[in-house]
């Protein structure tokens, strides 16, 4: 019986025993999941508290903050005079906070849209779209006028809308326009700089914008009484720049007449520079832009759709109008180079001014180059008469007595090796023969086959006239804060010196005798002592030519360089003797009474033009007197007999001017048909022959020039009143060069 229930029982503990063991392996299993999601929560709760505490701290404090940019005011840009040529203007920045917006009370936010849409002229659509999204900042317009934000103001104020923000802003303005302007340069929409000098001294100029820190609740509204943390911008340094207005207006019109006159059909460059220093007082690159539009479409094309922001618009504003040719852009100098090949042999002592040469043809490897007057070559003569004569073959000979390697080394020394360092971004790299041979450097020795930069030029042809140093061409005298306190101050940067003063002595002379004298005499100007020389090259284009002049004045004490280029011209002429060197003629006459250099001895004062007196009813003999005490002559027509002869008419009127000696035609009737006469054929007449010719015939002259007669206003067989004025341009055409 004890038996049977000890058999009975022995299942039932079996059965007891194992429920024990699973009971512990789910509790182990729990007491390990458990663990597991300890960990889990320990490690996750680390992450949180080690690695992602900083970006977390980050969105609670944009969560609970809200920040608004000061915008630094951007430096001003003077010229050398303190003439603002770039400045910025308030203006204003419009912005929204969505959130906000849409819990104003008294107004919906599709009136506020309207309002907003109707104000700032933008698309009704876009501003709803902007002030439903479910974020706390949305931009709706930039670069607000004052008048506008004003409007906005008052809707705000008389509405009582919150949530609506008007924040101070500025953008660039440029006084002159289209002055100077591959100088100066422009700006983004952001006020940073993107061309210029407003993209290469953008670290001075654009200073650190500021924050306003405000506090919000949960809700993303702002604490009525919550504390305001402000960090004041600060502004950027102003920028003086060794920039002339008044000289850069001179060569842009000069350039812009050269242009026209002469057909250019690809622009022109005009750098005008201290000698001593190097500083640019003027730089022009036609075609232009204007800075306060420069994405504006260029002249003569039609785009449609033209942005000025597409990489196609963009590609061609840098193509065309954003192009410095006067930095960017290499040519060949052509005969201009000459002068530097002559500072060589003077240096090195392998010729004097008297050495006697010839201009025969000379054969290199092949290939035989010629004068210019190779029908009629110059023969035997003096290396200063070479010089004036510009002859090829003198200067290739000369490059060989000088050798290759010892060329080669002055034409780095003169800086054309390396870019100028001057400020602007985007300077050409010259193009030389990396191995020149003897052929190389024989055509190289007049400018032909290597390729250079306007400045690098310009950096060169000063040091021919300053003591032999070349000087690092420079655009800024100094930054400056906005108390006037100067924080840099850029003085000249002399690289080396390349030739002696005794060499740069006699070279000054001897182009002085070049624009006196020989090829350059287009450039001379009475009373200015101009030395300089010309230049023509062909390009890779047939029938492409550059035509230039560069030069300093005056001669015995250099104040100013003047290059001068015109692309592709295709008007009568494409030598740089006529194309160039009359126009670079003008900018020395107008540059140089601007900066106050005086004439020597008394040039120009008998050519002093003079406005005509009014002589209507004068009688005879006291009009005569008026006429002579004014330096002008005089025709009378109709009787003069009686004292109460008066002068009923005269020509040219009063308050005409005319050049002094000039003729006054004077009626004592009242005519019903005016005295002509019949323009004579003066077409390559010397100058003495055309005035003697018209001043005869009673006409006046307006004369452009000197030399042989180009161009007259009236054509051979026109009559004309008497007493007109005739416009009449002179050129030497003896030199093509």
């Amino acid at each position: 019986m004890d038996k049977k229930k000890e058999k009975e029982k022995k299942p039932e503990n079996i059965e007891n025993t194992s429920n024990n063991t699973l009971t512990r392996k789910r509790l182990l299993i729990l007491m390990a999941v458990f663990i597991l999601i300890a960990m889990i929560i320990a490690g996750y709760t680390g992450y949180i508290q080690f690695v992602w505490a900083n970006e977390l701290r980050v969105k609670a404090y944009e969560q609970q903050n809200r920040d608004r940019t000061i915008k630094a005011e951007r430096g001003t840009i003077y010229d050398s005079s303190g003439n603002v040529l770039a400045i910025s203007v308030s203006v204003d920045t419009i912005s929204v906070s969505p959130i906000e917006v849409r819990k104003n009370k008294s107004i919906t936010v599709e009136e506020v849209a309207q309002e907003l849409s109707s104000i700032l002229e933008l698309d009704y659509e876009n501003v709803l779209n902007k002030l439903n999204m479910d974020n706390h900042y949305q931009l709706i317009a930039s670069k607000v006028e004052r008048s506008t934000s004003d409007l906005l103001k008052a809707f705000i104020k008389e509405h009582k809308v919150s949530g609506i923000y008007i924040h101070q802003d500025s953008k660039r303005y440029y006084p002159f326009g289209s002055l100077a302007a591959h100088v100066i340069g422009f700006t983004g929409d952001d006020n940073q700089g993107l061309y210029g000098l407003e993209l290469s001294l953008d670290n001075y100029l654009r200073g650190t914008d500021g924050k306003i820190l405000t506090e919000l609740d949960v809700a993303g509204t702002e604490l009525p009484f919550a504390f305001e943390s402000r960090i004041e911008a600060v502004d950027g340094y102003d920028v003086i720049t060794t920039i002339n207005t008044d000289i850069q207006k001179i060569a842009e019109n000069v350039v812009k007449q050269a242009i026209e006159d002469n057909k250019a059909e690809g622009g022109a460059v005009c750098i005008v520079s201290d000698c001593k220093t190097s500083e640019i007082l003027a730089m022009v690159s036609e075609p232009g832009m204007d800075l306060n539009n420069p994405r504006a479409l260029p002249e003569g094309y039609t785009i449609d759709g033209w942005t000025g922001l597409r990489k196609s618009d963009v590609d061609l504003l840098y193509s065309t109008v954003w192009r410095n040719k006067a930095i960017m852009d290499t040519y060949e100098p052509g005969s201009t180079f000459k002068s530097l090949t002559t500072a060589m042999a003077l240096e090195e002592d392998i010729v004097q001014q008297d050495t006697m040469v010839d201009d025969f043809p000379v054969t290199v490897y092949g290939a035989t180059i010629h004068c210019w007057a190779k029908q009629y070559p110059h023969g035997k003569e003096t290396f200063l008469q070479a010089v004036y004569n510009s002859c090829n073959p003198v200067f290739v000979k000369v490059s060989h007595l000088i050798g290759i390697k010892r060329f080669y080394e002055y034409i780095e020394s003169f800086g054309f090796r390396d870019p100028s360092g001057i400020e602007l971004m985007g300077e050409g790299q010259s193009i030389f023969h990396s191995e020149p041979t003897k052929l190389d450097m024989s055509v190289a020795s007049f400018g032909q086959r290597f390729q250079i930069t306007p400045i690098q030029m310009v950096a060169a042809y000063n040091a021919i006239a300053n003591g032999g140093y070349l000087i690092k061409p420079s655009l800024t005298d100094a930054i400056a804060d906005k108390q006037g306190n100067i924080i840099y101050d850029f003085e000249p940067q002399v690289v080396r010196q390349v030739i002696s003063e005794e060499t740069s002595d006699e070279m000054r002379k001897i182009l002085q005798g070049v624009v006196s004298e020989g090829g350059g005499k287009n450039a001379y100007v009475d009373g200015y002592r101009i030395a300089g020389k010309t230049g023509t090259s062909e390009t890779t284009v047939e029938g492409v030519y550059v035509s230039s002049f560069i030069g300093f004045a005056p001669a015995d004490n250099p104040v100013i360089t003047v290059l001068l280029i015109v692309f592709n011209p295709q008007g009568d002429s494409y030598y740089g003797s006529q194309v160039a060197a009359p126009y670079a003629k003008l900018i020395f006459e107008q540059a140089l009474e601007e900066l106050s250099v005086e004439k020597q001895g008394t040039a120009g004062k008998e050519k002093t033009p003079v406005y005509v007196p009014n002589l209507n009813g004068y009688n005879v003999e006291k009009a005569a007197k008026k006429i002579k005490s004014y330096g002008l002559n005089y025709e009378i027509e109709g009787s003069t007999a009686g004292e109460d002869v008066t002068i009923m008419y005269q020509f040219p009127e009063s308050g005409t001017v005319i050049a002094k000696d000039g003729v006054i035609i004077l009626y004592t009737y009242v005519p019903e048909n005016k005295k002509t006469v019949k323009m004579p054929y003066l077409a390559g007449k010397d100058k003495s022959y055309v005035v003697k010719a018209l001043k005869d015939l009673g006409l006046n002259i307006n004369s452009d020039g000197d030399g042989e007669c180009i161009g007259v206003q009236y054509p051979a067989g026109t009559y004309v009143e008497k007493g007109t004025i005739v416009n009449i341009t002179f050129r030497f055409t003896d030199y093509p060069d």
